[in-house]
């Protein structure tokens, strides 16, 4: 009954979610291309028992990638995603060697298209991404569920928790999940997994990034902010401008995380009389006293080679969680956070506690937090050794969760055949 009361939530959301596309895509008109794909409907051609590969946007998208090319080694895939930058990633990454497409939205007959069309022999989700009708329909069809890469901040466990009623049945239909850390293990048990299929294995985050061993020149005049939001960026330009004004020298970068809104960004800094321009690619040069704004995608390496200090965004607000602090690290370039960063709660634990970074109490630290490190070399040094301690501490996961998934998926063929 509960089951049917939250398909028939979703079926009524529907045109809520339709006309939310329709909004994004003045943005990005990819938000309307493949909406078919949304509602479980398909042309592309199949691949019968292939593993079905959830990653929902181009953050996990980037972070599977290692496990993905071990994976079709030997199996076929299909990759759903929920954004098209995760989309137009993908297609980036695998071309023709995995089948790319949108996630249908979690209705009972949209997920159920899906399934009836590819024929899945089994179901990979990355991170954390728990969809009743999803996971429900594939175990009821026999397909084994692995949960890859997982984590389940707080907030997610304390919402699980108050619905537990439902949710439980949801986790326990599970076959395996491959936790990062002991944390996230124990917040799956409490939620009725069991414990027998919970193996913890690390964050393939540390096993994507390469340790950068070159010798680095920065210009220590480039300062970065990558992967804001909205909110974010009116405290960044402030933040810019006050810098720019203590020293002239400064080429101030920021890189929105969603790159359709360079242009609402550049209105920002235009607004408080901030010189900015956006500009698509990363020249060897940016302007002093000037704001660059990048817009597009797979950037960021490059950039941390070049800067002197990074502020990470998505950390400032609630809302967002954090975003990825390894590449930063991997490139020994000292990073600073804001506050709310969850869904990394595991890996900047480590950073904090080895004093491996910056984290702010507030926004209104960050400004201070870049003079600290515009001033202080030393302190600078120090964050770059420990970061890089933490980094080549937790290397290993990769072919631990890899493992275990090609165990389960050559049992469950054998099995298949032998029925």
């Amino acid at each position: 009954m509960i089951f049917f009361i939250y398909n028939l939530i979703v079926l009524i959301l529907v045109p809520v979610l339709l006309t939310r596309l329709f909004f994004k895509s003045f943005n990005d008109k990819h938000y309307l291309k493949n909406i078919r794909n949304r509602l479980g409907f398909y042309k592309e051609k199949g691949c019968d028992q292939a593993v079905w590969f959830h990653a929902v946007s181009l953050g996990e998208v980037i972070s599977s990638e290692g496990l993905i090319n071990y994976i079709i080694k030997d199996h076929n895939i299909v990759l759903t995603v929920s954004t098209p930058t995760g989309y137009r990633q993908a297609k980036k990454i695998y071309d023709e060697r995995v089948r790319v497409v949108y996630a249908p939205w979690d209705f009972y007959f949209f997920i159920n298209n899906f399934i009836n069309y590819f024929k899945p022999s089994a179901l990979v989700i990355f991170e954390t991404e728990i969809w009743p009708s999803m996971i429900s329909l594939s175990s009821s069809k026999g397909l084994p569920i692995i949960l890859s890469n997982a984590r389940l901040s707080k907030e997610s466990n304390d919402k699980y928790s108050r619905m537990s009623f439902f949710m439980k049945k949801i986790f326990q239909k599970i076959t395996l999940i491959l936790a990062q850390s002991k944390k996230h293990e124990e917040r799956f048990i409490k939620l009725g997994v069991n414990k027998n299929n919970i193996e913890k294995v690390g964050s393939l985050k540390f096993d994507i990034q390469q340790l950068n061993t070159e010798n680095i020149k920065r210009d220590n005049n480039i300062i970065i902010a990558v992967s804001t939001h909205p909110g974010e960026e009116e405290i960044i330009c402030n933040v810019f401008k006050d810098l720019m004004e203590y020293k002239s020298s400064l080429k101030c970068v920021i890189v929105p995380r969603h790159p359709e809104r360079s242009e609402n960004v550049s209105k920002i800094f235009t607004e408080n009389k901030v010189n900015n321009m956006i500009q698509e690619n990363i020249t060897n040069t940016f302007n002093a006293n000037q704001v660059t704004i990048l817009k597009g995608i797979g950037f960021l390496n490059d950039l941390y080679k070049m800067a002197n200090i990074a502020f990470i965004g998505g950390s400032l607000s609630k809302s967002y969680g954090g975003h990825n602090i390894i590449e930063a690290s991997a490139n020994q370039c000292p990073f600073i956070i804001g506050p709310h960063m969850k869904n990394f709660e595991d890996v900047v634990d480590q950073y904090i506690h080895h004093r491996g970074c910056i984290q702010l109490n507030d926004a209104s630290e960050l400004y201070d937090a870049f003079i600290r490190l515009l001033n202080d070399n030393e302190l600078k040094i120090n964050m770059i050794d420990n970061s890089l301690k933490v980094f080549e501490n937790n290397q290993g996961s990769l072919e631990k969760q890899y493992n275990y998934i090609d165990k389960l998926l050559n049992q469950n063929e054998i099995s298949n055949r032998n029925n």
